[in-house]
């Protein structure tokens, strides 16, 4: 058995153990009863019950009115059917399934390539999706996704139960994933000892915006653009960084504050952690945290590259106003 987080149970479903049909389930039938789940469904008894769902080596039933957990290996005798209800069923192809899944939730090609392949080890598939989570500092990621899936199939499972009866159900789970990343990084309003690595990756930002421009000329554009800036972090130059929780730097929101606007002036994120939604997370929590400070207005400018992104920053409140063309004269073919 694993290590038990707060919540739902980390080990990974099918390690070893029985298989979920090792042991029969014995239910006394005198007639064909509708069961009605008269216990409340609370985030403790959820997470009880997603508990002993990933218990390879039990079995369990619920008392319908009490909520109490049966394991069935203690009544090996049969047991009305009018009082007990099997847990959801949650076996090694299950747990596979919802690993399936979670790949491919992933935007990031990097991470569904090795946890893809980690896949596909056969016999040691489970400790190697574990090794790859690892390796890719997702693992939380992966926690909590299985954590809101498990908690989706338990209230599904309890509103059919009381669905039959005309009872009231519970609400579904949204898929929603800024959750997700907003409980895997921390974010705080400092540069703390960043400040190296913030610069760094604000330049490589920049320079990934213009593939097709010589170092030299984006070296000096970049100083053009960042020549008389106040200090980084500081009153008008608001930074919000993201951490992962080994404390490294995962990404940044740079602004500059004049009157009661922001300017965005560089919204990045490190390589390895890209399309993973922390980016959509970073902006929402500097747009609210901007709001929370008496700001009325926040505007950024899509130069390069990054103008595929306008639909992005439309879906979190932006909208066009102006558009910029550039000519260099330089460059001119008359």
């Amino acid at each position: 058995m694993c290590g038990r987080r707060p919540k739902v149970c980390a080990e990974y479903a099918g390690q070893g153990g029985l298989s979920q049909s090792s042991r029969v389930l014995l239910l006394a039938r005198p007639k064909p009863t509708i069961k009605m789940m008269n216990f409340t469904l609370t985030a403790q008894m959820i997470d009880k019950i997603a508990f002993a769902m990933e218990d390879q080596k039990e079995r369990y039933v619920v008392d319908v009115d009490t909520g109490e957990l049966l394991p069935l290996s203690t009544h090996p005798g049969a047991l009305p059917e009018d009082r007990y209800v099997q847990l959801p069923r949650w076996g090694s192809a299950e747990g596979f399934h919802l690993m399936e899944s979670f790949v491919t939730s992933l935007d990031n090609p990097a991470y569904q390539a090795e946890l893809a392949g980690a896949l596909t080890m056969g016999k040691g598939v489970f400790r190697a999706f574990k090794d790859a989570l690892k390796a890719s500092k997702i693992e939380k990621l992966w926690f909590d996704y299985k954590e809101r899936r498990l908690r989706g199939i338990i209230v599904s499972w309890y509103n059919s139960n009381r669905e039959a009866r005309g009872l009231a159900q519970l609400p579904a789970e949204p898929e929603e994933t800024e959750e997700l990343v907003m409980s895997d990084f921390s974010f705080a309003w400092a540069v703390k000892e960043h400040e190296e690595d913030i610069l760094r990756l604000d330049r490589d930002a920049f320079f990934e915006l213009f593939p097709g421009e010589s170092p030299e000329r984006l070296q000096e554009r970049y100083s053009e653009k960042r020549s008389g800036m106040p200090a980084l972090g500081g009153r008008e130059s608001p930074l919000l960084i993201a951490e992962t929780p080994d404390g490294e730097l995962a990404g940044f929101a740079w602004g500059l504050i004049e009157g009661k606007s922001v300017h965005i002036i560089q919204l990045a994120i490190v390589p390895g952690l890209r399309g993973i939604g922390l980016g959509q997370a970073i902006v929402k929590k500097f747009l609210t945290d901007m709001r929370s400070r008496d700001m009325v207005r926040l505007t950024l400018e899509l130069a390069g590259k990054s103008q595929r992104f306008s639909n992005f920053f439309q879906s979190v409140g932006f909208h066009p106003v102006t558009q910029v063309l550039e000519c260099s004269l330089d460059e001119l073919p008359y």
